[in-house]
C-alpha cells in the first residue's frame, strides 16, 4: 500500500493541471500538517476556521481557482475568493467516515470543490449508498464531495471512476 504522504504531490500536480486546463488558474498547496500559506490565509473569507484546524485536523490539500487571466486580488469579507478546493487523500479503501471528513473540510472552507481521493476503487457499497441517500451531497449548498480513484497505469496517472460524477 502506498503511504498517504507519497500521494500529496502527484495528486496536487494532477488537480492543479486539471483546474488550470478548465478554468485557467489554480493555487493548491499541501496543508496536511496544518500549515497554510499567507496567501491562503488572506483569501479565506472566515478566518475563524483556522482556530479549528491544525496538525491533526486539516485538509491534505487546500487552495482555490479563479478566472482565466485574472489576478488573485487579496481581499477580506464578502469579496474574498469563492472557488475554494479542499482535498482529503486516503491510501486505503474509502469509508463513509472519510466522506464525512471530506464534507466537513468542504463545509468549513465553503469549498465549491471538495475531494476525497484514494488509489483504491470506490467500494460498491458506497456507490449504492450514495445512489439511495446521496451521501456525497453537502448540506444546503447544492455542492457535492467528489470521490475519485487515483490510477497509475503504464506511467500515466489519472483520477477516474468519479462518484457522483467528474468535476471536469
Amino acid at each position: 500500500m502506498t503511504a498517504e504522504r507519497e500521494l500529496y504531490e502527484p495528486i496536487r500536480d494532477y488537480l492543479t493541471e486539471a483546474f488550470e486546463e478548465k478554468f485557467g488558474n489554480c493555487h493548491l498547496e499541501i496543508t496536511a500538517d496544518g500549515v497554510f500559506s499567507g496567501l491562503l490565509k488572506k483569501v479565506v473569507r472566515h478566518d475563524i476556521i483556522f482556530s479549528f484546524l491544525g496538525r491533526k485536523a486539516s485538509p491534505d490539500l487546500t487552495g482555490f481557482v479563479h478566472s482565466r487571466g485574472s489576478e488573485v486580488i487579496v481581499t477580506y469579507g464578502p469579496h474574498a475568493v469563492d472557488n475554494f478546493i479542499t482535498v482529503e487523500i486516503k491510501p486505503g479503501k474509502v469509508t463513509l467516515q472519510d466522506i464525512y471528513q471530506a464534507k466537513m473540510y468542504g463545509d468549513l472552507f465553503s469549498a465549491k470543490y471538495a475531494f476525497l481521493i484514494s488509489p483504491q476503487p470506490i467500494p460498491e457499497e458506497i456507490r449504492r449508498l450514495d445512489k439511495q441517500l446521496s451521501v456525497t451531497g453537502r448540506y444546503m449548498s447544492g455542492w457535492v464531495v467528489y470521490v475519485g480513484e487515483w490510477i497509475i497505469h503504464e506511467g500515466y496517472t489519472i483520477i477516474d471512476n468519479w462518484l457522483p460524477a467528474s468535476p471536469f
